[in-house]
């Protein structure tokens, strides 16, 4: 992309309310995937845990580390949440083969249903986000905001990454300095 002297004072202008703008949409979402939803009667499950349901439709067998990963979450939550999903019959967790000490991950059929109910949750909500966008954006503009979350995703993926390293490096330094117990 080329961009002028003048695009980039354009898009820097009124940065603070850009700022204000994208935190409030990031709370908003926060507040959105605490919510529980009833994806299977009587069970309530939040974004975190019916989006693991995804991971492991998608990835028959993936292990709790892999899911760790993939939602920024520590071995201590996705664990905590792994078993209360599979206490509730949508998963279950089969000793791994070639190590022991992992389990792989499968859906149950409740665990299918559950996903298969939450992605058509998920399918009728954006198109009800975009048909509203519409109403006030052109198709382009649409398209460039999902463009940008996108590269924005991909952005942050790599500054979680750094600013983890530089905490950990930090911990290691004061650990070593006697500042904080093992």
């Amino acid at each position: 992309m080329d961009f002028t002297a003048k695009d980039i004072t354009d898009i820097n202008e009124n940065l603070d309310e850009k700022v204000d703008i994208v935190f409030r949409q990031q709370v908003l979402m926060s507040a959105y995937q605490s919510i529980p939803r009833e994806y299977s009667p009587g069970f309530f499950m939040n974004e975190v845990e019916i989006h693991i349901l995804g991971f492991i439709h998608k990835t028959p067998g993936i292990t709790a580390k892999e899911i760790c990963q993939k939602t920024y979450r520590s071995k201590g939550t996705i664990s905590t949440i792994l078993s209360h999903l599979e206490e509730g019959g949508f998963l279950r967790q089969e000793v791994n083969a070639e190590n022991q000490r992992e389990r792989n991950l499968f859906l149950t059929d409740k665990g299918r249903e559950a996903h298969q109910r939450h992605a058509v949750f998920d399918r009728r909500t954006t198109y009800d986000y975009i048909s509203k966008a519409s109403e006030f954006c052109t198709p382009e503009e649409i398209n460039g905001f999902f463009k940008v979350t996108h590269f924005r995703n991909e952005y942050f993926e790599k500054v979680l990454e750094n600013e983890r390293k530089h905490y950990a490096e930090y911990k290691k330094t004061q650990k070593a300095k006697g500042a904080i117990s093992p």
